[in-house]
């Protein structure tokens, strides 16, 4: 299953989505508690979470919850500083959530007595094979992540029948981004998606057992381009893999 973000007005309605399940965690209000405790800890708040990444995170809950709606279902989320995906999956009652990142701040991220976090590569996580039945990875690829390398490392940690989730910047437009190569997001270079590198990561992929978990739900058209940043339009894509062997 592929998707792609439509227009601003989809990505308010996913916001919309989200508020109405209590899963709204751009309210600084929400989790205030784990924010004060980070506050005191690092002298520094937490950011709230992105609403730009509303429909990347009401996209991954509905494969999620379809899927694998069994909450003692192991997760990983990949890239999970100040990640909403993380906190909404906890507050849904997932009671196997973990997160990785090479921030090390992450490990103080909100719900630390229940989400499991670590500081890792993602490229190589201490955890064992087959530990999980759906890994996310929203909006982390195009800064900077070696994708055959990416693309091993999930292949591992799926179990058979295990999801992955990933999102990333996306234009089937056939318009140039000239982004400057000095330009650093988190410290890693950026970069926007066309079809032709999204496939290859498709395939790399599933080159380690990895399908498309639904091959006829295929979107990657878009009339908008509704994203807009640092000079760039574009817009947001999805795809949902299942591990078949």
């Amino acid at each position: 299953m592929i998707s792609t973000l439509q227009s601003t007005a989809e990505l308010r309605a996913a916001r919309a989505e989200l508020r109405g399940m209590n899963l709204d965690f751009t309210d600084p209000r929400r989790a205030w508690l784990w924010r004060l405790l980070y506050r005191a800890r690092f002298r520094a708040p937490l950011p709230p979470a992105d609403p730009l990444k509303s429909w990347d995170v009401a996209t991954a809950l509905r494969v999620i919850e379809t899927a694998h709606p069994d909450r003692a279902t192991p997760i990983l989320d990949m890239g999970c500083y100040n990640s909403e995906i993380v906190y909404a999956l906890h507050a849904l009652g997932y009671r196997s959530v973990h997160g990785c990142d090479l921030n090390p701040l992450a490990r103080w991220m909100p719900y630390w007595h229940a989400v499991r976090y670590c500081c890792s590569d993602l490229t190589n996580t201490p955890y064992s094979d087959g530990s999980f039945g759906v890994l996310t990875c929203l909006s982390v690829i195009e800064h900077g992540v070696p994708l055959t390398a990416l693309a091993a490392e999930v292949g591992r940690l799926l179990r058979p029948g295990g999801v992955f989730v990933f999102t990333t910047d996306f234009d089937s437009s056939g318009a140039p981004h000239a982004i400057d190569p000095e330009f650093r997001v988190y410290g890693q270079d950026w970069r926007i998606f066309d079809r032709a590198g999204f496939f290859e990561v498709i395939d790399l992929l599933g080159a380690h057992g990895l399908s498309l978990l639904d091959p006829g739900r295929v979107y990657l058209s878009h009339a908008d381009r509704p994203v807009r940043w640092n000079g760039q339009e574009y817009t947001f894509v999805a795809a949902s893999l299942v591990k078949t062997s």
